[in-house]
């Protein structure tokens, strides 16, 4: 749970599953931005692609470090209240 930062309300959970090949890491994102509809355009114009961006890196960080092995499932929800 977010203490401080930009979003209204952010839960981040991980969940890490052994699995056959490796190690499978399940992300949920629940998200929610301030500024009702100047939050929604804001999700629409930036928030969103910068959101997968910062989980694309991660993934091909992930993939670095950990090998073929690890794996990601990322869910997310979100928006603007």
């Amino acid at each position: 749970m977010q203490e401080r930062g930009p979003y209204k309300t952010w839960i981040h959970t991980h969940r890490f599953v052994e699995d056959p090949g490796g190690v499978t890491i399940h992300d949920r994102v629940e998200y929610e931005l301030p500024l009702g509809p100047l939050g929604r355009l804001a999700h629409l114009l930036a928030v969103k692609r910068q959101l997968e961006a910062i989980f694309d890196y991660r993934r091909e960080a992930v993939a670095e470090i950990f090998g073929a092995g690890a794996r990601e499932d990322l869910r997310h929800s979100g928006a603007a209240e």
